[in-house]
């Protein structure tokens, strides 16, 4: 067994240079990144095909890879010996699919254990890789529902496509804007929220929030808007647990996430909002990504991903998740 860690400007330099010193048999571990830089830590049994020399690993890290390592090998060779090729290569497939994309180690492993439990004689991938991902509770869908989620992930543009959909549908709408940050962020709502012929009110504290929830006869569908905040900003994290006590245990909690969000930074947007229990989540801009990483964490903790957004058109760039469009995701490297 050996580990070695690749450092690179990008995600996919790294993942190149994963690929040529380790082959396409490495598992990923560990990814950070800093400014202007990616370090993945990668692992590799000698025994693979393609596998090459490299450093030895850390003694501390030896067990957890091996075992890490052990279960990759036993899902390969399983599915080798109940499907011979070709069929039998769907699983390490999804190995290679998932290493391309950095999808955490831990999680790789477990997703390609359910997903070789679903895979008999005959089976697609993609089919048995749904029937795993489709292992999650789908979203509540209650009247009221917060949207949250990292600046720049596309909050206010997803609030506004669900707001067009429903209005096609024949619902009222209420689009409500919580974000005192962003200049224009009120402004912006209430232009989209006229085009689309929706009600708009504005609440800059959960107080505010409370009262414009309160109000009688109120649209079938309350979407609220709301500032981004990230791991690194405590302050606004502890603003947006206020609204959403305000808003009250029936109201929906959907996180929006980049499609572009890597290994880390999944890890690390999911224990910023953890606390403030989604329910649900959109994932945006998979025009621009597969999402991979930020799918599988999700699948990890078991929130559903109601909506893929690929583009910024109204509403048409915004589809209802399936288990077979999340596969899709995770093969498309």
């Amino acid at each position: 067994m050996k580990v070695n860690r690749f450092t690179a400007p990008t995600m996919a330099e790294a993942l190149k240079q994963v690929k040529a010193t380790l082959g396409a048999e490495a598992v990923i571990l560990e990814t950070t990144e800093a400014p202007g830089q990616v370090t993945v830590t990668a692992a590799v049994d000698l025994d693979a095909p393609g596998a090459a020399t490299t450093e030895p690993a850390d003694g501390a890290l030896l067990s957890e890879v091996r075992e890490l390592m052990s279960v990759v090998r036993e899902l390969v060779d399983e599915q080798w010996r109940r499907q011979p090729p070709p069929g039998g290569r769907g699983i390490r497939r999804l190995h290679r699919a998932l290493l391309a994309q950095g999808v955490d180690g831990v999680i790789a492993a477990a997703l390609l254990r359910e997903t070789a439990e679903r895979l008999e004689r005959g089976t697609r991938l993609d089919t048995a890789l749904a029937a795993a991902l489709g292992a999650a509770p789908p979203p509540t869908t209650p009247s009221v529902r917060l949207f949250f989620g990292p600046p720049g992930d596309g909050k206010t543009t997803t609030v506004v496509k669900l707001a067009a959909q429903a209005r096609r549908a024949g619902r009222r709408v209420l689009l409500v804007g919580t974000d005192t940050y962003r200049l224009g962020a009120a402004l912006e709502l209430e232009r989209y929220a006229h085009a689309l012929g929706a009600e708009v009110r504005r609440a800059a504290d959960p107080a505010a929030l409370t009262g414009v929830l309160g109000e009688p006869g109120r649209a079938d569908l309350v979407l609220v808007d709301t500032a981004g905040a990230g791991p690194a900003q405590p302050g606004e994290l502890d603003e947006l647990k206020g609204l959403i006590e305000a808003a009250g245990t029936g109201a929906g909690r959907t996180l929006v996430v980049s499609a572009a969000t890597g290994a880390l930074a999944a890890a690390n947007t999911w224990r910023a909002f953890a606390a403030l229990a989604p329910d649900a989540c959109v994932l945006t801009k998979a025009d621009t990504a597969p999402g991979g990483p930020i799918v599988a964490q999700l699948w990890r903790e078991r929130v559903p991903v109601s909506h893929v957004a690929a583009g910024r058109r109204i509403p048409d760039d915004l589809e209802a998740a399936t288990p077979q469009r999340l596969a899709r995701c995770l093969l498309a490297a």
